[in-house]
């Protein structure tokens, strides 16, 4: 992909993670029984390093998706309480990782700033086709997916999080 195509992506997301960054929360919660409830999607984007991840090393764990980017102002806010619960809920069985629409290196540099102490993966366009396969139709950033024990999408958060949201959705799934 070219520097230029890259780049207009970026600003694209940009503006749509700025307009539906107020968006709304679905919960995945209601549906009848797990038949109904959407699967986690399965897929592979780099770490930091380059290295192919795959999200099922995750399975088993409460997981928490994070689609942020460095550029998006309400995604940059919500990290700090990310950290915060990975921090808490870690030893119970939470796992978050951020999924960066972002460059390798403007990832790191703000990993290490804040003291990210979760994974991180990134991409442009494959990270947000990941976004889209659990429903982000919109391309809104932050987005947020929170995945039970058995890799069913039960919260789906359009906007930026708060600690009193996060910990309603996580709570009961770490207690199983």
């Amino acid at each position: 992909m070219s520097s230029a195509k890259t780049i207009a992506l970026v600003l694209v997301a940009a503006v749509l993670g700025a307009a539906g960054g107020f968006g709304g929360y679905a919960l995945y919660d209601n549906r009848q029984t797990q038949a109904e409830a959407l699967r986690r999607p399965d897929f592979v984007l780099l770490d930091l390093q380059g290295r192919p991840q795959n999200v099922a090393q995750w399975d088993g764990k409460v997981l928490l998706l994070n689609f942020w980017g460095t550029w998006c102002p309400p995604c940059v806010r919500e990290i700090p309480l990310l950290v915060e619960l990975q921090r808490e809920f870690g030893d119970r069985g939470l796992q978050i990782v951020g999924i960066a629409l972002d460059r390798p290196a403007d990832a790191q540099a703000f990993a290490e700033k804040v003291g990210i102490n979760y994974p991180l993966l990134y991409g442009v366009q494959d990270a947000m086709e990941v976004s889209q396969q659990y429903g982000n139709d919109a391309g809104t950033l932050p987005f947020t997916v929170v995945i039970d024990r058995d890799g069913i999408v039960r919260h789906v958060f359009r906007k930026e999080v708060e600690r009193a949201e996060l910990e309603t959705a996580l709570t009961p799934l770490l207690s199983n």
